[in-house]
């Protein structure tokens, strides 16, 4: 097996004979610490994974990094606008419903159009608008005050009425060195399945898991990252225990 070093961490894989591979971080003290384990497990996003932020040394097998490079992470972004006053809610979707704007402009008809209603379940009324693609990139660039102008455009073309929400929470996944995108996504002359099967194969002693090694059935969803961390527990478990 090869030694994993990492901008962040560091995993010394060693051979079986061992039992052992070393786990390397820096804590919150900037202070240098490891850990021994029989098994390791990588739950790092696609997108991290992608932008080379973990360095595998020697290099992961090909067959590995081939669907690395070849799979594809998205971008997906939300604006979340919560209002105090029952009567600002001028919408008529009922909750749990989405509803889009249909712009006359092919250039506008992507930006902040697609609207998600969970009033009901929040308590309060409450409206999520979604962007994606370029727009999700276009746009974490802006200021919130920004972002929302171009938001409530959108909205008052479909309700003029409607006022300014109270608090206002806007994604920038893309910006978030953790993630580096939303979820993992179909790539096109790509077969996902054999891709995200193949992300999902272990390496030795150490596992990988993750919303992009779910398979089509489950990719983009918590429960596929939390399927996939409970095989591979699984997996290592049998691994440990011979």
């Amino acid at each position: 097996m090869p030694s994993i070093l990492c901008s962040f961490f560091g995993i010394q894989c060693n051979n079986d004979n061992s039992n052992l591979q070393t786990v390397k971080y820096v804590d919150e003290n900037g202070e240098m610490k490891s850990v021994n384990a029989k098994t390791v497990v990588i739950t790092v996003s696609l997108g991290v994974l992608k932008a080379g932020a973990i360095n595998f040394v020697p290099k992961l097998p090909n067959w590995k990094q081939e669907v690395i490079d070849n799979m594809e992470m998205g971008l997906l972004n939300k604006c979340a606008m919560q209002w105090e006053n029952e009567d600002d809610m001028v919408w008529s979707e009922p909750s749990g419903s989405h509803f889009e704007l249909v712009t006359a402009e092919a250039e506008t008809s992507g930006k902040w159009t697609s609207f998600y209603n969970p009033s009901s379940f929040k308590g309060k009324p409450v409206l999520i608008g979604y962007i994606g693609g370029d727009g999700a990139r276009e746009m974490e660039s802006q200021t919130d005050d920004e972002v929302l102008a171009d938001v409530m455009q959108s909205l008052r073309a479909m309700y003029p009425n409607i006022t300014r929400p109270d608090k206002v929470f806007i994604s920038r996944w893309g910006q978030d060195a953790n993630v580096l995108g939303t979820y993992s996504v179909f790539n096109v002359g790509r077969n996902f399945d054999y891709d995200s099967k193949t992300l999902g194969r272990n390496v030795g002693r150490v596992w990988f898991a993750g919303e992009a090694t779910a398979g089509k059935d489950w990719q983009g969803c918590t429960v596929g990252g939390w399927s996939t961390g409970e095989k591979a527990a699984r997996d290592m478990a049998k691994k440990i225990l011979g």
